[in-house]
């Protein structure tokens, strides 16, 4: 297989450029900006603005098999509205219209699991449940993005005569060469906080390295304009976070915030973020979503031979990685006994 991988230097896009490379396939790789970052040595890399209209993405998608679109902005605050449409929606219009005038037999475009949205009693969601209303449902400017592209992308491609397939990650967890990101910090967040606090409400967590194994999955067996949930396991904030606290070796959650509670909190740690110019660990974007749960199947993918280790594990590679990364401070590292684990997974010498 010949791919091209846009949003080579993020999280997702970082680690299916490792699986492609690690099941002898031929890769390039496309960021935005220079620098190799989260790109392995040996990969061509081209660097390429998506919402640039002189980007040459017809010489990048040239002679590809297939292009996993992978680049997209993942954030709950800081970036505009129209930063996260643009990049969402005329980004992937871009491609989309590249790969038809490049001749790409496929394209795998990473959309997510909270276009399907949420349910407040509990019960998994599945893909034949369609795109939850992004307008109407009171949800973030990111996931209102993130349902705008996943329609235009299948719309699109089936105008285009695209073989076009959608994958859905859920909350996704794991090493990263660039930024931290919601998912990971969730984590950190909780390490951060002194009054170890959590939540109603849940969400699904799932490892990276799963994550980009069913893109590829789903670009060698999927079909032609379906969606695929990967996530792992379903969990309560409270389940999140005890197993935070046994990994990381800190205190258990003692207090859960209402959702008042939690946009208050929210807005203060938005407050200190900007005055110490750093990005906030907690936004009100995210404690509006306090309450709700974020709960999925991946019984579609298992279809296609998907088959995620468990959330714990995920949890076990991501708090190794952050223990020793500038992502947590000093004081809160002081604070911190790894639980044997998590030295067992780095006794395995596995490396993002």
């Amino acid at each position: 297989m010949r791919a091209l991988v846009t949003g080579a230097a993020g999280l997702i896009g970082g680690h299916l450029v490792r699986a492609l490379l690690g099941g002898g396939h031929d890769v390039r790789a496309l960021v935005r900006t220079a620098g190799r970052s989260f790109v392995p040595d040996g990969v061509p890399v081209v660097v390429a603005d998506l919402l640039d209209a002189t980007a040459d993405l017809d010489a990048a998608c040239g002679g590809c098999d297939v292009v996993f679109h992978a680049a997209a902005h993942f954030a709950y605050g800081g970036i505009s509205s129209a930063v996260l449409r643009d990049t969402a929606v005329v980004g992937t219009e871009r491609v989309l219209r590249a790969c038809a005038r490049a001749g790409v037999g496929r394209v795998v475009v990473t959309s997510s699991s909270v276009v399907f949205g949420y349910s407040r009693d509990g019960s998994e969601i599945v893909e034949c449940a369609g795109l939850a209303d992004g307008a109407g449902a009171g949800e973030s400017p990111y996931v209102g993005a993130k349902i705008s592209q996943h329609r235009c992308a299948l719309e699109l491609g089936e105008l285009l005569g695209l073989d076009v397939r959608m994958a859905c990650p859920t909350m996704t967890l794991g090493p990263s060469g660039v930024r931290l990101g919601p998912s990971n910090g969730l984590i950190v967040a909780y390490l951060m906080d002194p009054l170890r606090c959590t939540y109603p409400g849940g969400c699904n967590l799932v490892s990276v390295r799963d994550v980009a194994l069913g893109h590829v999955l789903i670009a060698e067996r999927g079909v032609a304009g379906g969606s695929y949930l990967l996530g792992s396991a379903n969990m309560t904030w409270r389940e999140v976070h005890i197993a935070i606290a046994e990994l990381a070796g800190v205190a258990a959650p003692r207090l859960e915030l209402t959702h008042s509670l939690a946009y208050l909190a929210a807005t203060v740690d938005e407050i200190r973020a900007t005055l110490a110019h750093r990005v906030a660990l907690s936004t009100r974007e995210q404690a509006e979503m306090v309450g709700r749960c974020y709960w999925y199947s991946h019984a579609k993918a298992a279809g296609i031979g998907y088959s995620p280790m468990p959330a714990r594990d995920a949890l076990v590679e991501t708090i190794s990685w952050l223990a020793a990364s500038p992502h947590v401070t000093r004081e809160a590292r002081i604070n911190m006994r790894l639980a044997d684990e998590v030295y067992r997974f780095r006794a395995r010498g596995i490396v993002g």
